[in-house]
């Protein structure tokens, strides 16, 4: 039934694009259509792999050793195909070279072209669910993010994941993304990007400054901020999760740090009281069948008797903390294993450090809490041997004095004159790594629902756009000609978070489908 939907959709498609013009002419999808490999015919590996289709002990050696350009092991992929029916290229790759099954391969041990080539042969292989190979593709980008093929085909997955829910646009917007990338190193030919530039670029004229018609606002809120904690974490996480991250729905600095922690574990941020745990928490702890939860913060904030309470449910635990919210952002730093970036925001205020959390969490980046005009020792401890590339402040002296900034390497600061005057400019920093598919929407006054957000919008590096409910603190012009790209609007908290009304005035989603 999917098969027989999916080809009427591409009939359908396939008409419209024939209405749009003689001269174009749309092919299938992202993934089946980019057949870059000709480009490399030259190369006997990818005449093999073109030949025989399947993958075998020759191809997949070639694969793996790390001595081959990664833009020939792209195009041997390419080049192994597709069949409507599915292959198996990704699982027999994996038998090949390991000797174990997919679902037994420790894939953050893996480099990133040895990440990448699998996720990419996933996406072959099964080209109608592309999610779990779009998940690995980023663990690929994020090992090697200066590789212009890895980052290339990346978005050709992006593309794909949106084909069927109607945001077209982003299908182009994500190719000229990497195009304008002056980071990238381009090591593919330009014969082959321009076949994949050729297709993609079809998807150009989706690219509006109007919202998505077919678009859905989803509300993520319960009966308090535990609750819609829970409901957001429903939300993300269907299947069970071994990790949760526990913080305090009282208290945001220590938790402030945890997103990245988050999106290593994979694990849902779900809220507590000091002493006793909600049952909206407690529920959502069972539902997810969690083993481990990584407490944040001391029992200043939550208590021993928390640790009890997991105890009696089964549930083992470890407690991150520090003498102070800027220790604990270091040892949450310090189970991130060893960065290249850092995140730094002040410590006296959340809305920053909510800004950039899913683009850090996503990067693997730790976020560091920093007050304005003294950097703490435990700071410059963790600061020591560390080979730092990048520093991202967000905030001017003003917040972060230059006595502090200066004490970090290689620094950047991101500027805005208010709290979603920086929301904005963090947002269109890391834009085009964000997923634009998807959006979440949070007050910016007020810190627990868009701290449980974190961690899902981490997953995909979706924004989440702070809004307040003065009206004279909309959302910007770089956010609302984002909104054509959008297909869900997920917003964080109930109508006493964030209203309807302004909801309709900052992206004029009036008329959009609600889904409550």
């Amino acid at each position: 039934m999917r098969i027989k939907k999916y080809i009427f959709s591409l009939f359908i498609m396939g008409a419209i694009f024939f209405l749009m013009g003689p001269t174009t002419v749309f092919a299938d999808s992202p993934v089946t259509s980019t057949d870059f490999y000709k480009a490399y015919t030259d190369v006997n590996i990818v005449k093999t792999a073109s030949e025989k289709g399947v993958i075998d002990q020759q191809i997949a050696d070639y694969l793996h050793s790390s001595k081959n350009p990664i833009d020939v092991k792209a195009a041997v992929i390419n080049a192994l195909g597709w069949k409507i029916d599915g292959k198996s290229n990704a699982e027999s790759y994996v038998k090949l070279v390991y000797s174990k099954d997919m679902d037994k391969l420790d894939i953050d041990s893996l480099s990133g072209d040895e990440t990448f080539c699998i996720s990419y042969m996933m996406a072959l292989d099964d080209y109608f669910h592309v999610d779990k190979a779009l998940t690995l593709m980023d663990k690929a980008y994020e090992k090697n993010n200066t590789s212009f093929t890895i980052a290339i085909i990346r978005s050709v997955l992006k593309g794909q994941a949106v084909l069927d829910n109607g945001s077209w646009g982003m299908i182009w917007f994500n190719t000229e993304n990497v195009l304008n990338d002056k980071t990238l190193v381009k090591d593919m030919k330009q014969e082959a990007i321009d076949n994949i530039v050729a297709y993609m670029k079809l998807y150009e004229g989706y690219m509006t400054d109007k919202p998505n018609e077919k678009a859905v606002l989803n509300r993520l809120a319960g009966n308090d901020r535990y609750s819609t904690a829970a409901e957001i974490s429903k939300y993300g996480c269907s299947d069970q999760s071994k990790y949760a991250v526990l913080a305090s729905g009282n208290s945001f600095p220590d938790a402030l740090s945890a997103a990245p922690l988050a999106k290593k574990y994979n694990a849902p941020i779900l809220l507590t009281d000091k002493d006793k745990m909600p049952e909206a928490t407690v529920s959502e702890l069972k539902r997810l069948q969690v083993k481990s939860v990584y407490i944040v913060g001391g029992t200043g904030v939550i208590s021993s008797n928390i640790e009890n309470e997991l105890s009696k449910i089964g549930i083992s635990y470890v407690r991150l903390q520090g003498k102070d919210r800027y220790e604990t952002s270091v040892k949450i730093a310090e189970q991130l294993g060893t960065p290249t970036e850092l995140a730094v925001v002040t410590g006296d205020d959340y809305s920053d450090g909510l800004s950039i959390a899913p683009f850090a969490a996503n990067k693997g980046m730790p976020i560091l809490l920093v007050p304005k005009d003294n950097i703490p020792d435990s700071i410059k401890a963790y600061l020591t041997n560390k080979n730092i590339k990048k520093t991202y402040i967000v905030g001017g002296s003003e917040i972060v004095s230059d006595n502090v900034g200066n004490q970090f390497p290689n620094v950047y600061r991101i500027l805005g004159s208010t709290k979603y005057g920086r929301n904005e400019a963090v947002i269109s920093e890391f834009g085009k790594y964000a997923d634009w598919s998807t959006v979440f929407i949070s007050s910016g006054e007020n810190f627990p629902d868009a701290l449980a957000g974190t961690a899902i919008a981490a997953r995909s590096a979706s924004p989440i756009i702070l809004v307040s409910n003065d009206s004279s603190t909309l959302v910007n012009n770089y956010m609302k000609n984002k909104t054509s790209l959008v297909s869900k609007f997920n917003v964080l908290g109930g109508e006493g978070a964030v209203t309807s009304s302004i909801l309709d005035s900052a992206f004029s989603l009036g008329n959009i489908i609600k889904n409550k």
